[in-house]
């Protein structure tokens, strides 16, 4: 059996480059190579094999990963965002299958990363960002054959199931998933009570944190478009938004609307995305063993503050202590 390097190297066989170097980056949901070629340009090369048994088996189907390409192709061609484009094969295709397994390459984006958003500055090139993407999805018209998942309440409903089911185990305070439960259960009546339209629903990124950003001078770019899909506007910057410290939120937003208009309502919407994205993200988490090390203190933070919070009404996004501090 082929490992991921063998993979890597064979793939590379397949596209219009000649490589001088290649090192592996990392595995979480693919497996990724930082690719030279002799005129020193750089590439990501990512075979699509997550390292775990819990991710959903869509993200790595062939006809999925085709339509990321074609939003990153379109992103490209339409914007003047500097993000990961997508290489074409040697005959012409976005996806190169090696051994039964899906392969692509994209440009390299250069940039620096960092662990946070640490300045308001930074805030405000996220904000900006983030309004670029959304306006582009607003107005783009998605091609018949585009098949990405959808962020909508199953996925929320699914997370609550779980962690009802660990709670009754033992595993997880009672209290916590109570809060929870009630937080979610607010959060996915609101999202049923929005009417879907281009101006709120499209194609987005949907993992816009702080590991998904490089930062080239005065600008904020970004990277990793894996989990794209379906969803609110406002999910995404919920998403966004419970990585970003509460002192530089309304920065980051002032930044978004000079890009994309945001709803009159849009703290009380933001608020039920935040704690929509948490728990839609804890699908993913709450079936890696790795996670179970920080999950149960990540999960009373967001019990004892936000979500504490939005169950009693009470506004949070712009003011209290950040589940991670």
């Amino acid at each position: 059996m082929l490992n991921t390097q063998d993979i890597a190297i064979e793939a590379l066989t397949c596209y219009p480059i000649t490589y001088q170097s290649i090192a592996h980056i990392g595995q979480n949901a693919n497996t990724i190579y930082k690719v030279t070629d002799k005129e020193s340009n750089c590439y990501s090369l990512r075979i699509h094999l997550s390292k775990n048994d819990s991710m959903e088996s869509i993200w790595s189907e062939e006809k999925v990963i085709h339509s990321e390409m074609i939003w990153l192709e379109t992103l490209t061609n339409d914007t003047n965002l500097v993000l990961p484009s997508p290489i074409k094969n040697n005959i012409g295709e976005y996806v190169t299958k090696i051994a039964d397994i899906n392969c692509t390459l994209l440009k390299w984006v250069d940039g620096e990363q960092k662990q946070f958003v640490p300045t308001v500055n930074d805030a405000e090139c996220v904000g900006e960002l983030i309004g670029k993407l959304h306006k582009h999805s607003s107005f783009w018209k998605i091609p018949s054959s585009f098949t990405r998942p959808s962020f909508d309440n199953s996925r929320i409903s699914q997370s609550l199931e779980k962690l009802k089911q660990l709670a009754n185990g033992g595993e997880l305070d009672k209290n916590d998933v109570e809060i929870l439960q009630l937080a979610g259960e607010c959060a996915i009546l609101m999202m049923n009570d929005i009417e879907r339209t281009p101006g709120n629903w499209g194609i987005i990124h949907a993992d816009l944190i702080p590991s998904n950003f490089v930062f080239h001078e005065q600008e904020a770019r970004a990277i990793d478009f894996g989990a794209c899909g379906f969803g609110y506007y406002l999910f995404d910057l919920g998403w966004t938004l419970s990585y970003i410290h509460p002192a530089f939120r309304n920065q980051l937003l002032e930044s978004y609307a000079k890009q994309f208009d945001l709803p009159h309502n849009y703290v009380q919407r933001l608020e039920g995305f935040f704690v929509a994205a948490q728990l839609e993200t804890m699908n993913f988490w709450l079936g890696l063993p790795e996670s179970n090390e920080w999950l149960t203190s990540h999960i009373s933070k967001l019990a004892s503050r936000e979500f504490k919070r939005y169950v009693n009404k009470e506004e949070f996004l712009f003011s209290g202590t950040p589940y991670w501090e």
